[in-house]
């Protein structure tokens, strides 16, 4: 079956179970979507015949990946040619931009590949690296620059798609809504004064990657915005000019924050509409109407419609994707293990990591450091920048420093005079003791409804948690152990960690 008969089919079957909110949308997908993602497919594969790898620049295998395409096969040239072709582009990145290196992580995602582990380069980290103390991603991956908006967002879209937690969270958001214009919209960089088309849409996709709530007035102001600048027949114009990657943008943040594309419509067209009547014959689209064809203005075009298309924003089809690539590498981890459902969707949402990339060892012992980096990731709180040796038996220079002095600045663990003891095992009254300095600091007041009441031998509980006890057991979140049951003393496993983690996140 050729490339685009197996797209006219695909519709949205398949979809993942995470993805079942928008199936209604899917659902609603006209023919003549299907026909144009066809027709567009089939214009790149026309082009690669002729030019190669080159007519597949990161963008068109982004989207190439979100219609149902796979460049590893060999009707796109198998797995050697584009880990070739991958791979010469990241020796050739411009270090200079943190935007092109997003870019670059997405489309290593998007091909099958893990970009925290690519051709010896985990790109992920490099990423997350260049991020400042005060949340913003940089503008260069030398760490400098504060100006690019974009830098900053593209960083944000990159590490959510890749399936992992944004470091500094809370810092991030903080930064990018305080860039928002008057009129609700972002520009590209900070001393714009009104907002652009394209950089308020992929804003409102960094919002959605942050974890933000529709409710939320930076969401509702960008929204607004988007809602006036439409121009007559459904489109967009940015800078001025009426183009098709901006209705593009427009309709992935959208879908992105559950908004039908096609209702929103003025004058004779939705932005649907408009957006597929930039499609040229041959199937590739035009920057503009009536121009030339333009392959960026056919990748971007493309992932438009396969956002319409799926029913879903391709941020979370490329982060669904790329989570369960992490939990089926590792290999250590069956189904049958009794927090296999914890433990993968930690994983998949960058909460937890193997001790390797192919081993999660989850019946080991959990360390105190281990674990402190595990209280961060889950409370959306970044390493220090720069350790202080504030205890003598953590290295400033070693790689638990960072967290470990994050998580006691914080009040959430606690050393004995000046150690630490990094290496050392914790026990569950101990992690229990933990988990309830988080949810009383954070508010995280709701009762897990996954589990019921655990008994607690009192006798047993040492008198410093007894308190810290009571609280988890009020709120249900003990039990988070192989025999579900809760015993002081006994030392917690990183499985057990993880199934904690796991409740905690659940009443946040």
């Amino acid at each position: 079956m050729n490339m685009a008969a197996r797209i006219m089919r695909a519709g949205a079957a398949g979809v993942m179970a995470a993805l079942l909110a928008w199936m209604p949308l899917a659902e609603a997908a006209s023919s003549k979507v299907e026909q144009a993602a066809a027709k567009a497919v089939q214009a790149v594969a026309h082009a690669y015949k002729n030019k190669g790898t080159a007519a597949i620049d990161d963008w068109t295998l982004i989207a190439l990946s979100l219609l149902g395409e796979d460049v590893q096969t060999s009707e796109w040239g198998g797995s050697i040619r584009w880990q070739t072709e991958l791979h010469n582009r990241l020796e050739s990145l411009d270090l200079r931009k943190t935007t092109d290196y997003a870019r670059f992580a997405m489309a290593v995602s998007a091909s099958g590949e893990d970009p925290s582990q690519f051709g010896g380069v985990n790109l992920i980290a490099r990423l997350q690296h260049v991020q400042l103390a005060n949340g913003k991603f940089a503008d260069s991956m030398d760490g400098t620059g504060q100006s690019l908006i974009n830098a900053h967002v593209w960083s944000i879209i990159a590490l959510y798609a890749a399936g992992e937690q944004i470091p500094r969270a809370k810092q991030a958001k903080a930064w990018l809504v305080s860039k928002q214009l008057p009129d609700g919209g972002f520009q590209f960089a900070t001393e714009g004064k009104t907002g652009g088309i394209d950089m308020t849409a992929m804003t409102l996709i960094a919002f959605k990657a942050l974890g933000m709530s529709k409710e939320e007035q930076p969401v509702k102001k960008a929204l607004a915005f988007l809602r006036t600048q439409q121009k007559d027949g459904g489109g967009y114009a940015d800078g001025g000019v009426a183009n098709v990657e901006s209705v593009a943008t427009v309709i992935s943040a959208l879908i992105a924050w559950g908004e039908n594309p096609e209702s929103w419509k003025k004058g004779t067209g939705s932005t649907v509409d408009n957006l597929l009547s930039y499609q040229k014959a041959d199937g590739t689209f035009s920057h503009t109407k009536g121009g030339p064809s333009n392959q960026i203005a056919t990748a971007q075009a493309m992932l438009g419609i396969s956002d319409v298309k799926r029913g879903g924003p391709y941020v979370i089809k490329l982060r669904e994707s790329a989570g369960q690539r992490k939990v089926a590498h590792l290999y250590d981890l069956d189904r049958s293990h009794w927090a296999f459902g914890e433990i993968s969707y930690l994983v998949k949402n960058g909460y937890l990591q193997g001790v390797t990339a192919t081993r999660m060892s989850p019946d080991q012992q959990v360390t105190r450091a281990q674990f402190a980096v595990l209280l961060l990731r889950a409370i959306g709180e970044g390493p220090v920048a720069q350790p202080q040796g504030k205890f003598a038996d953590v290295p400033q220079s070693g790689w638990a420093a960072p967290y470990v002095e994050k998580a006691a600045a914080l009040g959430l663990m606690q050393g004995s005079g000046s150690l630490f003891r990094p290496d050392q095992g914790i026990t569950q009254e101990e992690m229990a003791s933990i988990a309830a300095r988080i949810a009383t600091k954070y508010k995280w007041t709701k009762t897990y409804s996954g589990a019921g009441t655990v008994p607690v031998d009192w006798a047993r509980v040492s008198s410093w948690a007894v308190q810290d006890v009571k609280v988890l057991q009020k709120q249900k979140l003990l039990g988070a152990t192989a025999s579900r049951q809760f015993v002081p003393k006994a030392a917690v496993t990183r499985a057990e960690a993880a199934a904690l983690l796991y409740r905690l996140l659940a009443v946040r």
